[in-house]
């Protein structure tokens, strides 16, 4: 199927899966997922900039009032939902089959080397309500904007991340339960603007002034920072800011901005190559050979976003975890 959209679903739900809070529609993050052939998403409409995937999962994200915006709870809610996106038999690399014997998960997909895409679309009105018998929409339950757009960025983050762990596997020798822990901490971190890195989290409170960048030029009683209290501030500020800017496609003179994608390619064949950054904590193995990565990509948060599918059959979901 073809069509032109804002950001809207192409198709009503025709499975519905329910989960998270108490096995009922009142979770926090709520996505619609279908399958695609390729499609292809407008991101900057005053370029005329489309980000393009090919064959795998559109992915419709919305979070209500009540999801955890920052910690170590909303990073272990976004790399949990993107653990149960991937891991899902919600994705093909045939032709839709009608008693789904074609439905597989990115992962497994992506083991074998079949690539496998996944767009990300912004989509706050998965949120609205409308009550039996009236016609007004109502749309009270929709996080904070500010709050919706980390989440929104951290979910992109974590499904980068999390398929690189399901698909190599675990890091050896440590402690799962500590890992985790560890990852969703590290995934709550990535989504903090430069501007607000050193206004959150372990540094609220330490500073009164900052540069136009968020660095801080003051303490917390006013007083000036030395030179070298501010070189050390520095060098945190720019890895932080190199690293945002390639978790998010942010060009380095836009930081400490989110949100634009690059213009539109054609979708690549596989991700092969491991994250290379150096980071905390165990360093994730290598891919098994012939595997590959999916490619993630998203939309602009708060654009208008034109849109074009083309799918076998969509095999749609709502989910809400």
């Amino acid at each position: 199927m073809e069509g032109d959209a804002d950001t809207t679903p192409s198709a009503a739900p025709s499975d519905a899966g329910r989960s998270g809070r108490g096995g009922t529609l009142g979770g926090t993050m709520h996505a619609v997922v279908q399958r695609c052939a390729r499609a292809r998403l407008l991101v900057d409409s005053a370029a005329d900039t489309w980000t393009e995937v090919g064959r795998g999962l559109v992915v419709y994200i919305s979070f209500a009032k009540g999801a955890p915006a920052a910690g170590e709870e909303s990073g272990r809610l976004l790399r949990q939902a993107a653990k149960s996106i991937l891991g899902a038999p919600l994705s093909s690399s045939e032709h839709w089959k009608a008693d789904h014997t074609d439905a597989e998960s990115v992962v497994a997909l992506c083991r074998r080397g079949e690539p496998q895409s996944i767009l990300v679309v912004p989509q706050a009105s998965l949120v609205a309500k409308l009550e039996l018998g009236e016609k007004s929409l109502k749309y009270h339950h929709q996080c904070a904007k500010d709050d919706a757009r980390r989440l929104y960025e951290g979910f992109v983050e974590a499904l980068r991340s999390v398929a690189h762990e399901l698909i190599a596997g675990p890091a050896p020798k440590h402690n799962a339960a500590s890992y985790e822990a560890l990852q969703a901490k590290r995934a709550a971190a990535s989504q903090i603007a430069p501007d607000q890195l050193f206004k959150t989290g372990e540094y609220e409170g330490k500073y009164s002034q900052y540069d136009g960048r968020g660095v801080p030029t003051h303490d917390a009683e006013g007083g000036e920072l030395s030179k070298s209290a501010l070189k050390k501030l520095e060098k945190i500020y720019a890895g932080h800011a190199k690293k945002y800017a390639k978790i998010f496609a942010v060009p380095a003179e836009d930081t400490p901005l989110a949100g634009s994608e690059v213009p539109a390619e054609a979708p690549a064949e596989a991700h092969t190559e491991a994250p290379t950054e150096a980071s905390e904590g165990p360093q994730l193995p290598p891919l098994p050979e012939g595997a590959c990565l999916p490619e993630v990509r998203h939309g602009t948060f708060g654009g208008r976003q034109g849109f074009e599918l083309t799918s076998g059959g969509p095999f749609t979901h709502m989910l809400v975890f």
